[in-house]
Order: C-alpha cells, then structure tokens, then sequence
C-alpha cells in the first residue's frame, strides 16, 4: 500500500505541540512516584534524626511547593525550547518537497521524503493512538516517532487497518 502525505503547517505544528504534551503525561507518573520516594525518605531521615520523630509538617509544605515550582519551571523551559524547535523543523520542512510517502507492504515499513529515508521490518515497529493523531514508533537503535493525522490523508484508516495486522500496539 502506498499513502501520500501533503505537508500542512497547521496539522504539524499541532501534531508536534500534542506530542510534547503526550511525551510529558507519559512522564508524570514516575515523576509523582519520585516524589513520593523523596517523601517517605525524609520522613525517614527526620524520624532517625529527631528524638521526639516527629514529621516537620511546615518543611515538608516547603518541599512539597519547590519540588511543583521546580517542575513547572523545567515544564515551561522545555515548552519554550521545543516551540522554538518546531519553528526550526518546519522553516526547514518549507525549504524541501514536503511530501512524505509511506509503503507498507508484507515485510517492511518504508517512509520516504527528501530529509530522511527509513525502512523498518514490521518486529521494530510499534503504534499507538492518541485522539486523532496516529504514532508510529521504529525502533532501529534510535527511537524514532511518525505522526499521522486523520485530516492529513483519506487512507488514515486503511494505515491503522494494516498496522493493527502487522505492528504491534505499543503497551504505555
């Protein structure tokens, strides 16, 4: 099967803003675990420490705000780097024939376009499903992570009918 994709400014800019937004939910639960651990340490730490072992309340509160304030801030950092690198990826984009094709036949999947080539066995490729958007994970030492939009092409469904075949659904 053969699908052509047009570049559309818009659909990547958004689909790429989804994907940080995706790959920092994905980071938020061993994030909330991290901070658990460093809780249930310091309670630890402060009832070896102090002879009556209590809990400081007031400096756990004070943990509790920087260890949010300092997520937020490393949020907002890497927002406002990757913003800035979408703009360098799609002024990029614009330069070239942005028009991407995807093979997909019984042993490989195949993406070509003028800033990369990747052939991939059908065992390195994994998908999931995040709202409209399709993403396709290959695996090839380096991870590497194909958005594809509903409203990008008319053979979305066909894509995602061959890859349930043939990939695999990638557990979260």
């Amino acid at each position: 099967m053969k699908v052509i994709v047009d570049f559309n400014e818009k659909i990547t800019r958004r689909q790429l803003e989804r994907y940080f937004n995706y790959s920092w939910k994905k980071k938020l639960p061993s994030l909330l675990k991290n901070f658990v651990f460093i809780i249930i340490f310091l309670m630890i730490i402060d009832s070896i420490f102090k002879v009556d072992s209590r809990v400081d309340l007031k400096f756990l509160g004070y943990f509790v705000i920087a260890y949010f304030a300092i997520y937020f801030f490393i949020f907002c950092y890497n927002k406002i780097n990757y913003n800035s690198r979408i703009n360098q990826y799609i002024d990029e984009i614009k330069k070239f024939d942005s028009t991407i094709e995807l093979f997909l036949d019984e042993q490989s999947f195949y993406i070509k376009c003028k800033q990369y080539d990747i052939r991939a066995i059908w065992e390195k490729v994994t998908y999931t499903i995040s709202g409209k958007t399709l993403l396709i994970f290959i695996d090839f030492g380096t991870p590497f992570t194909f958005l594809l939009d509903e409203e990008e092409t008319n053979q979305y469904h066909d894509v995602l009918a061959f890859l349930k075949v043939k990939s695999k659904l990638k557990n979260n």
